[in-house]
């Protein structure tokens, strides 16, 4: 759950952008922020860390973020001078959200035991576009205790495929 300042703030950067037109530029900063932030404890922690000075912090994420937009770049100086550069992940969620709504983009998540193959991702692409007519990314989730098969998440709809269920499953008709 984003705080209400995250949604305020990405509200804002997304009509910004609309009017800058620099909507497919400050798109990527998000996305490379989301991405920062999942794979990186370090950035997580330059983000919440007071020791570091605000001017540090900023010279960092542009040196992450290369080719940063100018209202990226604005945005994290207006995060830092309200001292609310803790929420720019929750932000650029935010943001992603909102542009996906905009765009008709859906998401869907695959969960599996290691990463799929372009086969299956454009397999699982196909059979998606039966069930809807919104354009689909896909994000692929590993997660070594479902031991294989996989779990789809998409528009409130769960499909459980995983070895780890099936087993439940079984396990749970054999004591009965």
């Amino acid at each position: 759950m984003r705080s209400r300042a995250a949604i305020r703030y990405s509200k804002a950067i997304f009509q910004i952008a609309t009017e800058s037109n620099s909507l497919s530029m400050v798109k990527k900063d998000m996305d490379a922020i989301i991405t920062t932030h999942k794979s990186s404890s370090d950035f997580k922690n330059l983000l919440k860390n007071p020791l570091i000075s605000y001017a540090d912090k900023k010279e960092i994420i542009a040196n992450i973020l290369l080719d940063m937009s100018d209202d990226t770049s604005n945005l994290i100086d207006l995060l830092i001078k309200n001292k609310r550069l803790s929420i720019m992940n929750d932000v650029a969620i935010g943001f992603n959200e909102i542009y996906n709504q905009k765009n008709n983009i859906a998401k869907a998540t695959v969960i599996t035991a290691i990463p799929i193959s372009e086969v299956v991702r454009s397999q699982i692409l196909n059979k998606i576009k039966t069930l809807s007519d919104k354009s689909v990314e896909i994000e692929n989730i590993i997660d070594k205790t479902i031991l294989g098969g996989f779990i789809l998440r998409f528009e409130n709809t769960e499909y459980n495929a995983s070895f780890s269920q099936k087993l439940n499953k079984l396990k749970s008709e054999l004591i009965q």
